[in-house]
């Protein structure tokens, strides 16, 4: 199991996804990188709003971004999304659905 309840990187991660647009910004990158102006034309925000949403991902490390002259390009880091996807697949068991679960837990608690 892992241990990350407490993580500030995890923290991190749900907070830069707990937006609708950052995680169409995710999703986007994870086909191809972009330069900050495409993926601000691509979600009808101005430089200033993709600017905000952009320091958030970084801060999370869920994309990285290089310079190269003026032009800011911007990729997923998948490592990162990787420890947050890990964190969530230990919730995925075998053990049947939600409901079966509680229902056996009842059931075992009246015996």
């Amino acid at each position: 199991m892992i241990e990350a309840y407490n993580s500030p990187n995890l923290d991190a991660a749900f907070t830069a996804l707990g937006y609708g647009k950052r995680r169409g910004m995710i999703h986007a990158l994870a086909f191809r990188p972009a330069t900050v102006s495409q993926l601000a034309k691509e979600f009808k925000l101005s430089l200033p709003a993709i600017h905000k949403h952009i320091r958030l991902l970084e801060k999370a490390k869920l994309i990285q971004r290089k310079k190269v002259g003026r032009v800011n390009f911007l990729a997923l880091n998948r490592r990162s999304l990787k420890e947050t996807q890990d964190w969530i697949m230990q919730f995925n068991t075998d053990w049947g659905s939600d409901k079966e679960t509680l229902e056996n837990y009842i059931a075992g608690l009246s015996e």
